[in-house]
């Protein structure tokens, strides 16, 4: 696509043999960061990335000598304000020093996850605190902060590696003792002091089911089933992903720059891993990460329908989608499927009422999108599923596709919304006539019986397109972006937390259209249920904890 640079489209996915020899086994740690959140934890992840590098990991003959998960077995009761230059917010978990005190002292490697950009405000003390008392271990990090900031995290967290894309074949062949010039996606620092960047991402394997289930055997799951990632503590759920990636680029959307292909696992899989937990650890609530289940229906079909089964037999079990499910790829049969295996929400992602904001966006077929939408969200009524629709408000706007980059008509009609730089073209995005006709459609929604709408401001995460347009053209509020909150919180939205300003949406308007959104309809997000209201609705309306 243009606009991409090389090192972003290069993926490399021949697989890595699991029979080589004279590989010396390691003595693996693996560590989970610390979490921000603005007034008091929201909820508390399960790990699967660790569980899924861990796992591939041990295949090879390594050991996970040690999992360490600042937020368990009160972990999440320890509280510490963290003040940026603009903003503040709060580190949960046990202390630093609790965590190093946790790692081995004969350990030969030690691996970190940063989930989120916000992370590397509680990963860079605690990487300098590891390096303190293990000088001669090498740190590792992972995620999608050293995915889309390799090195800027390299540089401030004082780690020895950190793994650009999926970590599987990374981590294994970096514990497998292969040169690390000859694996794609590091950044490291060589001997002399100086920087190497692999110009790829790392390696991705086209069968997702080489990798183990992601480490059922290490994972202390007893725990992590009793508060969902989505803030659910009445239920027990397991966290599970059924694929991996999406093959749309979204300019919004970080998956592009992780460059993650879809593939799925087999059913099969998938199946096993429901029936495992639902066995062993008592799960009634399976909540998919997966950020495109419907992509392929068949599969999406088989998984829903034993789920179906199982609930048929009389296993009290659920499921929910909370990444939302791909309006273009449903169908009157999944929607149905869905209410029969217990669909508890089902979030549309529409984005936004008009079709030029959406082309701004590089939505998927983008002109047939409300169309759809509006089909789909009637067969979800008519199946009787809890509907809430994800709109991002105020977006600034983007680059637009080749398709319409070459169209002279569409150019000629929109060409009061074109910026141009050199041979690229840009649309603006909502401006106040688009915000009003994106309420008009919400309106539409609600008159089909959709229960909720679920507004999220335009957020430029570090790494996405979004981000490239908005510092090419200055709609950055804080240029230096590193010390600036991402993770805009529905506990606590302010004007002050929105990063973007563009001449026809400054940040108090774009703060003011998400609070007329929030005001005008009943609004869901995440499914906060505690054991004291186990029955209350998906998510809390007007956006409170």
């Amino acid at each position: 696509m243009e606009g991409k640079s090389m090192e972003k489209m290069n993926l490399i996915t021949k697989d890595v043999s699991l029979t080589r020899k004279n590989i010396t086994p390691k003595k693996v740690t693996l560590i989970a960061c610390p979490w921000t959140f603005y007034e008091e934890v929201e909820f508390i992840s399960q790990q699967l990335g660790l569980g899924y590098v861990g796992a591939y990991a041990q295949q090879f003959g390594h050991k996970i000598q040690a999992y360490i998960d600042p937020m368990l077995n009160g972990g999440a009761e320890f509280k510490v304000p963290i003040n940026t230059k603009y903003q503040h917010t709060n580190r949960f978990g046990f202390p630093d020093e609790w965590i190093v005190s946790q790692i081995p002292s004969d350990t030969d490697i030690i691996g970190i996850n940063a989930p989120f950009t916000d992370s590397r405000l509680v990963l860079y003390p605690l990487v300098k605190k590891i390096k303190a008392k293990f000088p001669n271990t090498p740190v590792v990090i992972g995620g999608v902060l050293p995915t889309t900031l390799p090195m800027q995290v390299l540089t401030g967290s004082g780690a020895d590696i950190v793994v650009k894309g999926e970590g599987e074949v990374a981590f294994s062949r970096i514990l497998n003792d292969d040169p690390l010039e000859s694996i794609p996606g590091l950044v490291f620092r060589k001997s002399d002091g100086t920087i190497f960047e692999a110009k790829l991402r790392s390696q991705q394997l086209k069968t997702v089911d080489m990798i183990p289930p992601p480490g059922y055997d290490f994972r202390p799951m007893e725990e992590y089933v009793k508060w969902s990632p989505r803030g659910n503590k009445a239920d027990r759920t397991l966290s599970l992903i059924s694929s991996r990636g999406c093959p749309f680029t979204c300019e919004f959307c970080s998956i592009p720059e992780k460059g993650q292909l879809w593939r799925p696992f087999t059913p099969e899989r998938v199946l096993d891993e429901i029936k495992m937990a639902i066995e062993k650890w008592g799960v009634n609530h399976i909540e998919f990460e997966d950020d495109n289940f419907t992509l392929k229906e068949p599969r999406a079909l088989t998984v829903l329908e034993y789920i179906r089964d199982l609930r048929n037999k009389g296993h009290d079990v659920f499921c929910s989608f909370p990444n939302g499910v791909m309006i273009d790829k449903m169908s009157r049969e999944l929607a149905i499927l869905m209410k029969e295996a217990g669909t508890e929400i089902a979030y549309l992602p529409v984005e936004s009422g008009d079709t030029r904001v959406l082309i701004s966006m590089d939505k998927p077929v983008a002109e047939k999108h409300l169309a759809q939408a509006l089909e789909v969200a009637e067969w979800c009524v008519d199946a009787k599923l809890f509907v809430s629709c994800f709109f991002i408000t105020a977006y600034p706007g983007g680059r637009l596709n080749p398709r319409f980059k070459a169209n002279k008509k569409f150019l000629e009609k929109h060409k009061k919304y074109l910026l141009y730089d050199g041979e690229d073209i840009f649309m603006r995005g909502e401006d106040e006539e688009s915000f009003e006709i994106t309420l008009e459609f919400c309106r539409k929604l609600k008159n089909l019986g959709v229960q909720g709408i679920t507004p999220l401001i335009a957020t430029p995460y570090p790494g996405t397109e979004l981000y490239e347009v908005c510092e090419k053209f200055d709609w950055l509020r804080y240029k230096d972006e590193q010390d600036v909150l991402t993770t805009v919180s529905y506990a606590a939205v302010t004007a002050d937390r929105v990063q973007i300003s563009t001449p026809w949406c400054s940040h108090e308007e774009a703060f003011k259209r998400w609070q007329i959104m929030m005001d005008m309809f009943p609004t869901y997000h995440n499914v906060r249920k505690n054991e004291n209201d186990p029955n209350l609705m998906p998510g809390n309306k007007k956006g409170q904890p």
